[in-house]
């Protein structure tokens, strides 16, 4: 069956950015009865006592719904300065906006605020190569 699949690197960029997008691709699903596979590979850090950040995609602007949203968390309770391997890795089959149909979709990379937490200094990509894949996959593979 032919699915759809795209994949992107991204070598030494820095990206110290407290909040926003860190990552986009453009996807073309080419059936309507399949799910998405979500893969960002990077490094990841937040800078300060007591901070936190949330690295999360984004389906044509909507979180996935279900099974679950798929994000990943970092906390630093002592203000250390170190950068730990990162992997956000999820199965989609509806997001908040409904069902992802046929047609082109545009998948992100988000960075943003973990709940009661402050973001300060958070980085991602710190001098290594940021993997970035989405594959169709059929539903029994999926799920």
């Amino acid at each position: 069956r032919n699915l759809g699949y795209k994949y992107q690197s991204h070598h030494g960029v820095r990206l110290g950015q407290d909040s926003g997008e860190i990552a986009r691709i453009s996807f073309r699903k080419k059936h309507e009865n399949t799910v998405v596979r979500l893969l960002y590979s990077s490094n990841i850090r937040t800078l300060g006592a007591l901070t936190a950040a949330r690295w999360y995609f984004l389906i044509d602007g909507e979180e996935c719904a279900k099974p679950s949203k798929i994000d990943i968390g970092m906390y630093q309770g002592d203000g250390g300065n170190t950068h730990v391997p990162a992997v956000l890795l999820g199965i989609c089959e509806t997001t908040d906006g409904g069902r992802i149909g046929a047609g082109s979709h545009t998948v992100t990379v988000m960075l943003g605020r973990l709940t009661h937490h402050p973001v300060t200094n958070a980085m991602s990509r710190w001098d290594t190569t940021a993997l970035f894949e989405v594959q169709e996959m059929c539903p029994q593979f999926g799920l």
